[in-house]
């Protein structure tokens, strides 16, 4: 009996749109806060941009992500180019981890020896102007957020350059009111963590994609179960479950036949369960007579 054709799994179509609207607006803060930063003297300003200037880097791979994916399958790429979203998802995490590195050994120097602000108005309305440019990123990134690994993690990073906004705002109303210079650096640790906490999850799934993990909202062991109760089937072996981008799981294995099974039958019934239950399009079922 011939093997069930695979069915073509195709991940969720990226619109270049929204990501082109965020990139644009990323630019604007972006400028706007570094020459505000160095005017300034704001750690919390400079950490802040430095964070947009990867964002920015990250919306622009995330640009090319998207057209990528869409080229169609080729001779010695058959699957196509999806799994460049994840490449970028995975680019843009690490990246996030080194700037981190960096704006967390300038707070620390900043604390050993802690450097006025000048202008504290004019750093708070660039804050105040990078935060609603944030916001409007957000809005229109979050109806996508959930499409792909690129689009969630270009929302990350836009959803932590507002965090790392409002820091900066807190941080210029409290030496504005107190003169108390650690908020500045402070402020940056924040920003810090909340960066390091929102990529962390983008980055353990990226790699887990990228080494054929299994989707983690699949058990195998239960689809292995589910696939044996069917009439017909007396055992299932070399299952393998894997994600050749984000929200396209596959799934293929070996089904032993019980004695008088109909292979035509199970083959059927194990598409249409796997479907059903599952969720599993991209389906490949090698059946097997038993000795």
């Amino acid at each position: 009996m011939r093997p069930q054709p695979d069915c073509e799994g195709h991940a969720p179509k990226t619109s270049a749109r929204p990501l082109a609207y965020a990139f644009s607006l990323t630019v604007i803060i972006l400028l706007a806060e570094v020459a505000g930063g160095f005017w300034t003297g704001s750690l919390a300003l400079l950490s802040d941009a430095a964070h947009m200037a990867v964002d920015t880097a990250a919306l622009g791979l995330a640009l090319f992500a998207a057209w990528a994916s869409g080229l169609p399958p080729d001779r010695k790429r058959t699957f196509g180019y999806h799994r460049v979203e994840v490449l970028a998802a995975l680019v843009n995490g690490i990246a996030l981890w080194v700037v981190v590195g960096m704006l967390l050994h300038e707070a620390y120097e900043r604390f050993r020896s802690p450097v006025p602000v000048a202008r504290l108005g004019a750093m708070l309305g660039i804050a105040v102007i990078g935060l609603v440019c944030n916001l409007a990123s957000g809005a229109i990134m979050f109806p996508s957020r959930r499409l792909s690994l690129n689009l969630r993690a270009v929302f990350l990073h836009i959803f932590s350059d507002a965090l790392g906004s409002v820091g900066a705002i807190t941080a210029g109303l409290v030496m504005l009111k107190t003169r108390w210079w650690y908020a500045d650096p402070t402020a940056s640790v924040f920003i810090c963590l909340i960066v390091l906490w929102t990529s962390f999850d983008l980055v353990r799934e990226s790699i887990h994609i990228l080494l054929e993990g299994a989707p983690m909202h699949l058990d195998i062991e239960e689809i292995r179960d589910a696939i044996e109760e069917l009439k017909g089937v007396s055992e299932v072996h070399d299952l393998h479950l894997w994600s050749l981008s984000s929200g396209t799981a596959s799934m293929s294995g070996h089904v032993v036949l019980a004695p008088g099974g109909d292979a035509k039958a199970v083959l059927k019934a194990g598409a249409e369960l796997l479907e059903r239950r599952f969720s599993l399009k991209h389906v490949t079922l090698q059946i097997e007579h038993p000795d």
